[in-house]
């Protein structure tokens, strides 16, 4: 077995991705060693290579890194069901272990220094050195076998566990009204996913009328979305939110805003169209501040929860919504998603073509 693979290396910050041939990372304590199979490209990799993507830039050299799907190569000592040959899903955020304050995207987005110096072996490559948390067993059977999943349709569950994440703090039950804004986004579009999939009535909002139709073409079936066109202009967009929420109000708000969404208004016609008692989850980039309704809140006692990517019982939930089949992925009913694979060589073109197809409805994967 060759003890070398090939990877793509961001050297410097503005500079192209270059394929080298390096040594297959070594598991250690706390570590596994996967052979990717497909990973995830955000839209926004383009941006962040460049440093062109807010305060915190990647730490170089590094072989960046994103969701993946893989097989287990090796495990460090200490892993205790982990095994070589399983399929896994594996992520990029990375706690400290000793220090929930300090975390990173591996590979991708840093501020913590030694967290980036241990995990810069990341998934845009052959082989990948990721931590044992952040790897979780897939049942191959069920999802390849029987449901006919490619690795390609799975890694999409990396934008999907972070919408879950957002929609399970605010206790999404079926039934619910959820707003979920800007909804026509990546995330904003796997929030709609995934509300659909939790059994919640959906209020889309967004302003590109060709993507929410398409949208409702997708989730269609599901019987529970209606979408709205948001207008910018605040007293009319907020009577359109609450009529299609029934009139009274929506019971929840998923807010994925990107950086340039500060001073949009799109956020206070979502929270002034919250009946009493709601909440809301803030999960979105924007850097800066925002303006946001204030009596409104207080009056109807809604309560507000950020958050930033996911944790292991998040992920633990949606694989059961998966492999019961009440969550689709891929271009099947009631997911919608088109999907384009690139192998490693064409590593540059694949980032060209994420920042060009941005926005729900288009995933661009790497097939090492």
């Amino acid at each position: 077995m060759s003890e070398t693979h090939v990877a793509a290396v961001l050297e410097a910050v503005g500079q192209p991705l270059s394929l080298k041939t390096l040594p297959i990372p070594q598991a250690v304590t706390g570590s596994a060693t996967v052979r990717v199979l497909a990973t995830a490209l955000s839209p926004n990799s383009k941006d962040v290579f460049s440093g062109c993507f807010g305060p915190l830039g990647v730490r170089t050299p590094v072989t960046p890194s994103a969701a993946c799907i893989g097989r287990i190569h090796s495990v460090g000592p200490d892993a205790t069901s982990l095994k070589p040959g399983q399929l896994v899903f594996t992520d990029f955020w990375t706690p400290s272990r000793d220090d929930p304050d300090n975390s990173i995207l591996a590979g991708y987005m840093g501020g913590a220094d030694q967290l980036e110096a241990v995990w810069n072996q990341g998934t845009f490559a052959q082989y990948a050195s990721v931590p044992l948390e952040r790897v979780w067993s897939l049942n191959e059977s069920l999802l390849c076998d029987s449901q006919k999943y490619t690795p390609a349709e799975l890694v999409y569950l990396g934008n999907l566990c972070i919408a879950f994440a957002g929609l399970l703090d605010i206790n999404v039950r079926p039934g619910d009204s959820v707003i979920a804004a800007p909804a026509t986004g990546t995330f904003g579009g796997a929030a709609v996913h995934a509300a659909i999939a939790l059994g919640a009535r959906v209020i889309a909002c967004g302003r590109n009328e060709q993507m929410l139709a398409r949208m409702a073409d997708a989730f269609g079936p599901s019987g529970r979305l209606t979408t709205v066109t948001l207008s910018g202009n605040v007293e009319i967009d907020t009577t359109a939110i609450k009529s299609a929420a029934g009139g009274k109000g929506a019971d929840k708000y998923i807010d994925f805003s990107p950086p340039r969404a500060q001073g949009t208004t799109h956020l206070v016609s979502c929270i002034s169209a919250l009946r009493s008692n709601a909440k809301a989850s803030l999960m979105g980039t924007i850097f800066g501040n925002v303006e946001i309704p204030y009596y409104p809140l207080i009056k109807n006692n809604i309560s507000i929860q950020g958050r930033l990517m996911f944790e292991r019982h998040h992920v633990d939930q949606v694989l059961k919504l998966l492999e019961s089949g009440h969550l689709s992925l891929g271009n099947r009913p009631n997911s919608g998603m088109r999907i384009q694979t690139f192998k490693l060589p064409d590593i540059d073109k694949a980032i060209d073509e994420a920042a060009k197809v941005r926005g729900w409805g288009e995933y661009i994967v790497i097939e090492p």
